[in-house]
């Protein structure tokens, strides 16, 4: 039961809900036909006010709105909507391809799709799903950072003599969402549990103190976290992915950030996540970040990744040898790498790192703290 006020997002029952806003009713009528035919429950409003008002009264998965409209425009409408209701996904419709109007909306909104009318039904169909099972990844991981969020105050008031114990179970909570993550990307499974042991390795060849490896290990074996916020649809795409599929790929490294946040224990490890897709030379994402601006363990990170992607079997092609591996690795020092990461790593013995592959083989979670 909801209180004066609230929102009641079973307003319409369990199925994830549509509001399409444009003050031609028409249009209204064609895209409630087009998307009715397929099950979705869709709503209409005919302005931007009336469509605020909808939104405060019930919960709505995807918001798609016309450009321009009397009164207030999409883009004025849309800013609202993400302000007050962040999870829901927004979708821009416009008779012309404004570029200029379009950029500013994605700069001030975010919005998921552009469509131009008239539209294509298939694809109008099509954008409406995508952004419906983009709505249930911001939902779940909204619950899954307030579940982490909600589980951090609690242990904050376990007597000290129970942090090891209360660090253990955390550890194995993020095991456990790691080998969720494996199971949807089967492509690389090992792959956070190998790397976070060569940067344990290569953090102690740079002479790291020991609470900064271990910073350095939990960052590299948390580093894809975010992956789970991703949809299937992009995360398992087997060709190319377009720019906008991209951009949404690229955003796990901020998705892993915010999960994180809340574990203090965790220390920068959280960074290192943030920060693993970017560049010595400042060409990376999401920041941008050049030289001793990123974090030593995402730095150490950049290396041992390209290795551990160089020497593993791919659909597309055998494990390379190390040797053409370490060879990439110097190609790129200054460029992609740290050189003294670079330095460091080609200087460790091939056999060291083929017992660390050796060993997560045999057992996973082996040697990992």
């Amino acid at each position: 039961m909801t209180t004066e006020g609230e929102r009641d997002p079973a307003a319409h029952g369990d199925q994830t809900r549509v509001l399409y806003v444009d003050d031609d009713p028409d249009l209204g009528r064609a895209v409630q036909r087009v998307l009715a035919a397929v099950g979705m429950p869709i709503d209409f409003a005919e302005d931007a006010e009336r469509g605020l008002e909808m939104l405060a009264r019930c919960e709505y998965a995807v918001v798609a709105s016309d450009l321009r409209m009397p009164g207030m425009d999409g883009i004025a409408f849309l800013e609202q909507v993400r302000q007050l209701y962040p999870d829901t996904v927004c979708i821009l419709v416009s008779g012309q391809a404004d570029v200029n109007a379009v950029s500013q909306v994605i700069r001030r909104v975010g919005v998921f799709r552009f469509l131009v009318k008239p539209w294509d039904n298939e694809d109008l169909r099509s954008a409406v799903a995508r952004a419906c099972e983009q709505f249930e990844l911001r939902r779940q991981n909204r619950w899954l950072v307030e579940a982490l969020e909600r589980n951090n105050a609690e242990l904050s008031q376990v007597n000290r003599s129970l942090e090891a114990e209360v660090h253990r179970r955390t550890v194995d909570v993020l095991f456990g969402l790691l080998n969720a993550l494996d199971l949807r990307d089967t492509e690389t499974q090992g792959h956070s549990r190998r790397v976070a042991l060569y940067a344990r390795r290569l953090a102690g060849q740079l002479k790291l103190p020991p609470p900064e490896v271990l910073i350095v290990e939990r960052g590299a074996l948390l580093h894809d976290l975010g992956k789970i916020g991703v949809s299937d649809t992009i995360l398992l795409k087997p060709g190319k992915l377009t720019e906008e599929e991209w951009v949404e790929m690229r955003r796990h490294t901020l998705y892993g950030h915010e999960i994180l946040r809340s574990m203090d224990f965790l220390g920068d490890a959280r960074l290192v996540v943030r920060s693993h897709h970017e560049r010595f030379d400042g060409t990376g994402y999401p920041d941008g970040l050049k030289g001793a601006a990123i974090h030593i363990g995402a730095r150490i990170f950049a290396v041992i990744d390209t290795y551990d992607a160089m020497t593993s079997d791919r659909p597309y092609r055998k494990a390379l040898p190390n040797r053409v591996a370490r060879e990439e690795i110097v190609k790129q020092r200054g460029r992609q790498f740290d050189p003294a990461c670079a330095d460091a790593f080609v200087a460790i013995a091939d056999d060291e790192l083929e017992r660390i592959r050796a060993l997560v083989a045999e057992s996973p979670q082996a040697g990992l703290e």
